[in-house]
């Protein structure tokens, strides 16, 4: 019993800790997002049926609890937000991630360019993926993806999309 109470209190804590993040970045930014998604274990559901006849796409879906997506202009003439705060947001926040045991994916460091890919991963399934990737200093990205993703369902995908990660350090 004491065990489940305190793998509850893990979950709470990454879960409240993942609104404050979104929080704490939204204050940084000064502006408000140009994309903005936020979908629920509900609607992912609802969408993983609708694409039953992607194989594929609807097996990944179907184990999601969420997907949030925000995407920020930082050419937009409204921010006036400091881009080394940004870049500083980021990195310290792959840190804290990396130190509360995702493990980190992928990196980009780039003169105009910062990406971190991390991971929850348990066993053969990954529990959730983040992505935060700030683009030539004009745009930032930050992807948060809830729920078991088994690899194999993810390599199949990625394959079926034509993603390619060969220039990526890993």
């Amino acid at each position: 019993m004491k065990k489940i109470i305190l793998i509850s209190l893990l979950v709470l804590t990454a879960q409240v800790k993942a609104e404050d993040v979104l929080q704490k970045l939204q204050t940084i930014m000064g502006i408000e997002p140009s994309v903005e998604i936020n979908l629920g274990a509900a609607m992912l559901g609802l969408l993983s049926g609708m694409t039953s006849e992607e194989k594929q796409v609807s097996e990944v879906m179907k184990n999601l609890t969420e997907i949030t997506v925000r995407v920020y202009n930082l050419d937009d003439e409204d921010f006036k937000g400091d881009l080394n705060q940004v870049k500083s947001f980021i990195n310290a926040t792959a840190g804290e991630m990396k130190a509360l045991g995702m493990q980190q994916l992928a990196t980009i460091r780039e003169d105009d360019s910062t990406v971190y890919i991390m991971a929850e991963m348990n066993n053969d399934t990954m529990q959730g993926l983040s992505v935060m990737a700030l683009d030539d200093d004009s745009e930032l990205v930050v992807i948060k993806i809830g729920g078991q993703i088994m690899m194999k369902d993810l390599a199949g995908l990625m394959s079926r999309f034509d993603v390619d990660l060969s220039d990526i350090d890993m």
